[in-house]
């Protein structure tokens, strides 16, 4: 029974620092969910040596590999070469990925050069794992051992589709015998890492029953996975953890707060139109990469400057000379005036400083104050926001999707109008 898995990620990128590792994290979250321990996370550059040693001590510990990183055409793609050499298997050229990769040159109009065809060569025996969004496939191969190595795309989208598509489901099929795996993700928003496992003290952990966390800025999720405990067990765990940080639930799902406010606009028939300032368009860009949020979104406006808040918005001078770009007058004013521009049901705005510099003793770097206006209201919040300027500007795009959704689920706004 494949109980233990161990993941190995290859790559100078990787142990030199310039790219961070981030599907090693997402394999083995979707893993655990499926009731498999991780060993391990193994991390090498691109040698021989050094990838040889990971495959050795990868299998020795794990029932299961996965790998991924090095599939690719060029000289220090070694990955199918390396591990066709540890297993003594020839390399075999597959006709019908080949010519997938024949067909996809073509279709842009591009040369294809002849080395990428080392994209088509597997070991002998091999299983190809497809890739939906990518030139490299990936593989499957059982050892003598009847222990399994898999190799999967270093593109993290490319990964990510390989796994959900095609290892996922397989692994869940080889752990049939493991008994019944029940699992469901809550996202969780306005709680640290560390408070979130402080309230859950009371949740009672053992070999059946996991919680995993999962912090990725601005996002926290918790998992929670019973391995045959049954559905009750399952539904009574699920219902205690929401009865001890309910309010702190934004989903139940593997659902971005993005497509929860579209999903929640639609259903109301609401029309949505922002003002952003310190966030430079960023909301407007995760509420637009949700499909058919042209059915919601009416128009955003980056207003940075004083002089386009006041040209576009109709924020007035007076405003801003006594309160400042930065403030709740402010705030109210560009969401106002962005709702009455574009004739939307809601206006949210966004005004903040998201540093390094332009901080004051009054308005620290992170201040940042949240709009919302309807027509039977309008509302400002102020956030103290810590980290640098990329950590501010997501803060600041969770804060005020979050405050959205809560007025779209039948939150009121304000209570006297202003």
């Amino acid at each position: 029974m494949m109980e233990k898995a161990v993941i190995l990620s290859t790559g100078d990128e990787l142990i030199t620092g310039r790219v961070v590792d981030t599907n090693s994290a997402y394999i083995a979250d979707k893993l655990y969910g499926l009731g498999l321990e991780v060993a391990a996370v193994l991390k090498v550059g691109d040698s021989r040596e050094r990838l040889l040693w990971a495959l050795r001590n990868g299998l020795e510990m794990g029932d299961l590999v996965i790998g991924t990183g090095g599939l690719g055409p060029t000289t220090d793609d070694l990955t199918t070469e390396v591990v066709g050499a540890f297993l003594g298997r020839e390399l075999r050229l597959d006709e019908g990925v080949a010519e997938s990769l024949r067909r996809r040159f073509a279709s842009r109009g591009l040369e294809m050069t002849a080395n990428n065809l080392k994209q088509a060569l597997f070991p002998q025996g091999a299983d190809i794992v497809p890739n939906p969004v990518g030139s490299a496939p990936g593989f499957r191969v059982t050892t003598g051992e009847r222990k399994h190595l898999i190799w999967l795309s270093g593109v993290p989208r490319e990964m990510e589709a390989m796994l959900k598509e095609s290892v996922l489901p397989w692994v869940a099929e080889q752990r049939k015998g493991a008994g019944e795996i029940l699992g469901c993700t809550f996202k969780i928003y306005g709680l640290t890492e560390s408070k979130l496992g402080d309230m859950l003290k009371p949740i009672p952990i053992s070999d059946r029953v996991r919680l995993s966390y999962r912090a990725h800025y601005p996002d926290l999720t918790l998992r929670l996975v019973v391995l045959g405990g049954g559905e009750k067990r399952f539904a009574e765990l699920a219902a205690r953890i929401r009865e001890l940080i309910g309010p702190h639930i934004y989903a139940e799902a593997d659902e971005s707060l993005e497509e929860i406010v579209g999903r929640l606009l639609l259903e109301k028939r609401w029309t949505l139109a922002l003002a952003e300032s310190c966030t430079g368009g960023y909301i407007g860009h995760r509420i637009t990469r949700v499909p058919g949020s042209s059915a919601y979104f009416k128009t955003s406006a980056v207003t940075y400057s004083n002089e386009s808040k006041s040209r576009f918005l109709g924020v007035q001078g007076a405003t801003l000379k006594q309160h400042g770009a930065v403030s709740r007058e402010t705030a109210l004013a560009m969401a106002e005036g962005v709702r009455r521009q574009a004739e939307a049901d809601i206006g949210l705005s966004v005004t903040g400083i998201a540093g390094p510099a332009g901080g004051t003793p009054d308005k620290p770097v992170g201040t940042v104050w949240i709009g919302l206006a309807r027509d039977r209201g309008s509302d400002a919040r102020l956030l103290r926001l810590a980290g640098d300027r990329e950590r501010v500007i997501l803060g600041a795009s969770q804060a005020a999707l979050h405050w959205l959704r809560t007025v779209l689920l039948g939150g009121q706004i304000s209570g006297d109008g202003k």
